[in-house]
């Protein structure tokens, strides 16, 4: 028969929280989910504008919200998440030729101008909710 030891949990019973707090997320999570989310969300954001002809609105949107998203993860970079999910445009090239997908468009060499507007926009909105949902900074006792 095998038993399973497991570990009493720091909450008492009748505190049931779904969400664990900060304090008990592993660390590992906290630094891989950005890097997870931007993969995933710019590889999105590319096929998506290979699909799309002549839409630029929803391309630009999804830019702005998942800029927005890591600016509000990482408020201290929020300029470089922009900027590397920005990225993810100029190279829709690149994975059209890897995908073997026919773009709905012809390619420029002036498209990667107008993709960091909208995600630095984004990221500056993402960085703005962090730092207004922040508690307020305690004045230290010892000055």
């Amino acid at each position: 028969m095998n038993v399973v030891q497991t570990h009493p949990h720091p909450r008492p019973a009748g505190a049931a929280r779904i969400v664990p707090t900060p304090a008990e997320t592993d660390r590992a999570w906290k630094i891989a989910w950005p890097w997870l989310f931007w993969a995933l969300w710019g590889g999105w954001l590319a096929v998506s504008d290979l699909h799309d002809e002549h839409h630029l609105q929803p391309a630009l949107l999804r830019l702005l919200i998942g800029a927005a998203l890591l600016g509000l993860a990482r408020p201290r970079r929020w300029w470089l998440w922009s900027l590397a999910l920005a990225a993810w445009v100029p190279l829709e090239p690149a994975l059209a030729v890897l995908m073997r997908l026919a773009p709905g468009y012809e390619f420029d060499p002036g498209s990667w101008l107008l993709p960091p507007l909208p995600a630095l926009l984004g990221g500056f909105l993402g960085r703005s909710i962090a730092r207004g949902v922040r508690p307020p900074a305690t004045p230290d006792a010892n000055k």
